[in-house]
């Protein structure tokens, strides 16, 4: 249900893309508006990010193969890599373009209620499908879904922004605040583009799950400290929505490899209840009696030397 719920989502933020930008292209033609312009350029990029998280929510999720053992979860974070990239590509656009604007003077606009009226329009609808790709996104831990969710916010913003400046000019003239606040909206969408990139070399580069996430995977493997006697090396990262994480579990040597592992299995449960979508893998080794901490409490320890004939 999950992957279904993320490929209807993508879906319909293509289709919302595609509605806005063919009425921001015409009204910014019509008007000469560099803010609708721009905010068109940036609905023209929201259809090529939308129509890559399809594609690739659609290849993330085939089930894992011969080639790919983990997985295809890192289609997901290449989308969320991409989007970043455009992303700042329309930041770049829009401040060089209102720049050259500032510097070479004003053009007039016309139809400013139209664009006023878009603008608006353009607001709300971007607002609505923001929060229903958030709200996918997070529930299905969709880090694509819960990226186009951040852009489409970063319009939110940017075309109240905009629409304030047309409001601006239609009501005192100032014709200068146009490409003004599209600088303003052009680092906004700068700053959000690298928040993207970062979150997305993380997941390239294997980087650990959040720390409250480890809290709660160490939480669950020392609530059964009775049952072990340590733990080691433990490793977390994300491929797409799976969380990968394996670790050493210490036993006292003279358990059983049955008893290993059903306690290993029991603490293994425990984690998937906890941190969901996750994907386990458990080292069982043994612990020597002058290792181990609970040697002295051990029964099995102080059996086996009983056992064990003196000369």
């Amino acid at each position: 249900m999950d992957s279904k719920a993320r490929v209807r989502a993508a879906q319909l933020a293509i289709t919302t893309a595609v509605g806005l930008a063919i009425i921001k292209v015409v009204t910014g033609i019509a008007t000469g508006s560099m803010a609708l312009l721009s905010s068109a350029a940036d609905s023209l990029l929201d259809i090529l990010m939308s129509f890559g998280n399809l594609l690739a929510l659609r290849q993330a999720n085939k089930p894992a193969d011969d080639n790919h053992p983990y997985g295809h979860g890192k289609y997901e974070t290449a989308a969320t890599l991409f989007q970043s990239l455009l992303i700042a590509a329309s930041g770049l656009f829009i401040l060089s373009e209102s720049i050259h604007r500032l510097r070479h003077g004003n053009h007039e606009l016309s139809h400013l209620d139209i664009g006023i009226a878009v603008l608006a329009f353009s607001s709300i609808v971007s607002l609505i499908l923001s929060r229903y790709l958030k709200r996918v996104g997070i529930k299905t831990e969709s880090t694509a879904l819960q990226a186009d969710a951040l852009h489409y916010a970063t319009d939110v913003y940017s075309n109240a922004i905009l629409l304030i400046g047309l409001v601006a000019v239609r009501l005192l003239g100032w014709y200068w605040i146009d490409p003004v606040l599209s600088i303003g909206v052009g680092c906004y969408i700068l700053y959000a583009a690298f928040e993207l990139l970062k979150g997305s070399m993380d997941d390239f580069l294997d980087a650990g799950l959040p720390e409250e996430l480890r809290h709660e995977i160490v939480a669950c493997i020392t609530n059964n400290n009775e049952e072990i006697t340590g733990y080691h090396n433990l490793r977390t990262r994300r491929s797409g929505t799976q969380k990968m994480i394996d670790f050493h579990l210490t036993f006292c040597r003279f358990k059983t490899i049955e008893e290993a592992h059903e306690s290993a299995h029991k603490i293994e449960k425990e984690i998937k209840e906890s941190v969901s979508n996750s994907d386990i893998t458990i080292h069982l080794e043994p612990t020597e009696c002058t290792g181990c901490p609970k040697c002295g409490q051990c029964p099995r320890s102080r059996n086996k030397a009983a056992m064990t004939p003196t000369h």
